[in-house]
């Protein structure tokens, strides 16, 4: 089995419909097939904490025999853009990192390089400024690095592969505290529309950034599908 981790389904919707016979295990997980490859798609929250013990469950009751985590994160190298591709070469599992290279390497607008993972979200320009200058990483994330940790003390191989949602001069529209509570990890829509109604200016912003998400998760999803397919 090869577990595929995302955040929230937001994120994984696409993958999930290649699914066509999957089955729910727990509240929010699919087991299915792509090809003869048993799949399971988890949702591990978002955040480092949500993260880790999301991953050191999976890894304790399904037992797969490699992992890939996936999902959104912000770019950090002003040359990547929304719908770029980054595997991380920091967190990856040196043999899938190669092999994923081999694919993908010639693939325009995939870039391999690092991947920092941070407890708070870099939702401005300085900020993301900041952590490209400190961390040399090409993006940012909120959950690999804890990924990676368990999958490591598992000895289970982990490839990282994340899409860019906002790019390194595009600060956030919406602060995440205002549209995602990480402690009861769910989305906060009144809080949501409550700003946006307050701050109409950020209205178009935002519109813009959730028009983004379709093609850039659909450029996820044919990266992963590809994968799944060859690995």
């Amino acid at each position: 089995m090869i577990a595929f981790t995302f955040a929230l389904p937001e994120e994984s919707q696409d993958f999930v419909k290649l699914l066509p016979d999957r089955r729910c295990v727990g509240a929010r997980d699919f087991v299915g097939k792509i090809g003869e490859i048993e799949v399971l798609v988890a949702h591990t929250g978002v955040g480092l904490t949500s993260a880790a013990e999301r991953v050191r469950e999976l890894l304790e009751t399904h037992s797969p025999t490699q992992l890939i985590t996936a999902g959104y994160a912000g770019g950090l190298d002003p040359k990547l853009r929304i719908g770029d591709l980054v595997f991380s070469t920091n967190f990856s599992t040196p043999a899938l990192l190669e092999f994923a290279h081999a694919q993908f390497a010639a693939t325009p607008r995939v870039h391999f390089g690092g991947l920092t993972s941070q407890s708070v979200v870099a939702d401005s320009i300085a900020a993301k400024t900041r952590l490209s200058r400190e961390s040399s990483a090409l993006a940012v994330d909120m959950e690999t690095a804890a990924i990676a940790a368990e999958c490591a003390a598992a000895n289970v191989p982990l490839l990282s592969v994340r899409v860019i949602s906002d790019a390194a001069g595009d600060p956030l529209p919406v602060p995440m505290e205002r549209w995602f509570d990480l402690q009861k990890q769910r989305p906060r829509i009144l809080s949501l529309l409550t700003f946006l109604v307050t701050h109409p200016s950020r209205i178009a912003p935002f519109t813009r950034f959730v028009r983004a998400l379709a093609p850039a998760r659909h450029r996820l999803t044919e990266t992963l599908s590809a994968l799944s397919t060859h690995l």
